[in-house]
């Protein structure tokens, strides 16, 4: 009778997997996933799938937020995944799946492209090739609030600055209590410890003195990582590299010979109907005919952050 039981609960946990379509993976401690290797679609041809589901189980003491960052995504992003889980009180021994599989986002696939919804930043080869296997740096990032939100436009680097000291903009400087117009180098500094200037207006990727805001919506406009992560960015770029941030809450990929879509929560509330408009991605990537319309439905409605197979059967 225990073997039964055991053996239906495990069929009703995978069914419940397979509604949506997500890989079940093997459980096993989580990696960072900071580097991915993709193909760069050609003209007319879909992006692959990169990085790979993993799961973790939490341990006494901790919170979504410690999880996330040990595992290396965004905040927002692991409860998205795990929309059941208590974000400050998980019972230790709960099992979380990590979103670290992606759909590369439309893009020129060159330098920096960051997308807005998925709270992520991917980092390509400066010069790429279609068809060509490139190996891609991504890290997850804090953003705008709705009421300062990042800019959707293309960009440059035009200066790398380490322990970098604060003019706080005067649009900045009247929500201060107490008001500091300059804030030096130090573990207090919102900048944290590198800070790259981007060409558009006076936006900026930096480190954090906050670490639990990346993956959420914090900043005045700019880019924000963990601590951990901004120092490799900044190894990695160098003035004058390209970028675009992009505004994509829904990405359609394909992997074997599927179809995948990968829904994120229209953060900036920039779409009147999210569920058209990923039936309006699905068509303008020419595979609504084998796209299964409830799959997608129920996608759209999850918004789990996670590549879901649609693929009509």
């Amino acid at each position: 009778m225990r073997r039964f039981a055991c053996v239906f609960a495990c069929a009703f946990f995978v069914a419940g997997c397979a509604t949506l379509r997500i890989p079940f993976p093997r459980l096993f401690a989580p990696k960072k996933v900071n580097t991915v290797t993709t193909r760069v679609p050609g003209k007319g041809e879909l992006p692959g799938l990169a990085g790979s589901l993993q799961h973790a189980r939490v341990a006494r003491g901790q919170t979504l937020l410690d999880v996330a960052r040990e595992a290396g995504v965004g905040y927002q992003q692991l409860q998205d995944a795990n929309p059941q889980v208590d974000e400050w009180v998980p019972p230790a021994g709960t099992d979380v799946l990590i979103p670290s599989r992606w759909i590369i986002p439309r893009s020129r696939h060159k330098g920096i492209v960051i997308n807005l919804p998925e709270m992520r930043l991917y980092l390509f080869p400066e010069t790429t090739a279609e068809g060509e296997k490139v190996e891609v740096r991504t890290w997850p990032i804090g953003i705008g609030t709705e009421e300062t939100p990042s800019p959707i436009h293309s960009f440059h680097i035009v200066t790398k600055e380490e322990n970098p000291t604060w003019v706080v903009p005067a649009s900045i400087l009247k929500t201060m209590d107490p008001p500091r117009p300059v804030v030096p180098p130090g573990p207090d500094n919102p900048l944290g410890a590198y800070r790259m200037r981007l060409s558009y207006d006076i936006y900026s990727i930096h480190g954090t003195d906050t670490p639990w805001a990346v993956g959420r919506l914090g900043t005045h406009g700019c880019i924000r990582l963990y601590p951990e992560d901004i120092g490799d960015l900044y190894s990695d770029v160098r003035v004058g590299t390209t970028g675009e941030i992009v505004y994509q809450p829904v990405k359609v990929g394909e992997d074997e010979g599927r179809i995948f879509v990968e829904v994120h929560p229209d953060i900036y509330r920039r779409i009147r109907d999210l569920s058209r408009y990923a039936s309006d991605e699905v068509r303008r990537a020419g595979v609504s005919a084998r796209v299964d319309a409830e799959r997608l439905r129920a996608a759209v409605e999850a918004k789990r952050g996670v590549p879901v197979d649609v693929t009509r059967d």
